[in-house]
């Protein structure tokens, strides 16, 4: 873009003389790499990815592509399915929509759109598939050889959560394995301490589940609060502990289109978000208009 400037004589008194001069470049919203196809076992959160450099004052929608449901806006969600939300650490360009105990439904390609001028979209297709299919190195994409792969540890969904204090925490932490050689034990920890049922926090649950090729160990602390936050680690026997960090906050406000009828969260402008979310509401009945 250009733009004009004056251009002064020697005495300071400005000449008619105009000329052009390169307007500093305004960075357009983009979206970074992240994995376009993700797979998800039934029952567990399925996590897809969307990271948008330069985003400014735009905002995010997630959308599902069979019915053109929208599902999330900003920070805010607009279904009245409560197990959509999506994922935004502050400061981040992370905005990732969890679906809680994925269902093979859910299945199917999912849009995040950006209201950029012009808007720009990326699609990420979402399998979701029971636990026996995911253990089978063929359906996973890998080719089937006689030699056994290296192990590998890693915890579902981002490596840093935020989460509401009161909340259920829940961690999975998923163990790939040669056949038939899972780990003697998987330990969880809290910082250095590990996570035990006769912790002295109390309300913790831990469910290990040993598969052929995979093992899944799942911790949940229920009504989290401040102490809760920090390093949590998947420590499974003779194998790398792999980490992530939560922290846990305090007044984080979250609108939902609930079941029979609307929830405006007290932000800064009440008005401008309840209108906001009449007009996604009449867009989505026009949907259904002969």
């Amino acid at each position: 873009m250009m733009r004009l400037k004056d251009v002064a004589v020697s005495d300071g008194t400005p000449t008619e003389e105009d000329v052009w001069e390169e307007a500093p470049p305004v960075s357009k919203p983009q979206f970074e790499n992240t994995p376009s196809n993700i797979t998800a076992r039934v029952g567990d959160s399925a996590f897809l990815p969307c990271t948008v450099s330069n985003l400014g004052d735009r905002s995010v929608t997630w959308m599902r592509q069979r019915d053109l449901h929208i599902l999330t806006a900003g920070i805010f969600t607009y279904s009245a399915d409560e197990r959509f939300r999506v994922v935004h650490p502050d400061s981040s360009k992370d905005w990732t929509l969890e679906i809680k105990f994925a269902t093979a439904r859910d299945s199917g390609m999912y849009e995040c759109h950006v209201n950029s001028d012009p808007k720009i979209s990326r699609q990420v297709a979402l399998l979701v598939r029971e636990h026996s299919q995911l253990d089978d190195p063929a359906f996973m994409g890998a080719p089937t050889t006689t030699t056994d792969p290296t192990p590998v540890v890693m915890i579902e969904g981002p490596a840093e959560r935020h989460i509401q204090a009161g909340s259920v925490l829940t961690i999975t932490c998923i163990i790939r394995h040669p056949l038939r050689q899972a780990p003697a034990h998987v330990l969880w920890f809290h910082g250095a301490t590990n996570i035990d049922y006769d912790s002295p926090r109390g309300g913790i649950s831990i469910q290990t589940e040993k598969f052929p090729r995979k093992t899944r160990s799942q911790v949940m602390l229920s009504n989290v609060r401040d102490s809760d936050s920090g390093e949590y680690s998947c420590s499974p026997s003779d194998l790398t502990p792999t980490v992530i960090t939560v922290h846990v906050q305090h007044g984080q406000h979250h609108a939902a289109v609930q079941q029979g009828g609307l929830s405006c969260a007290p932000i800064a402008d009440p008005v401008t978000h309840c209108l906001l979310l009449l007009l996604m509401m009449m867009l989505q009945r026009m949907k259904t208009w002969p």
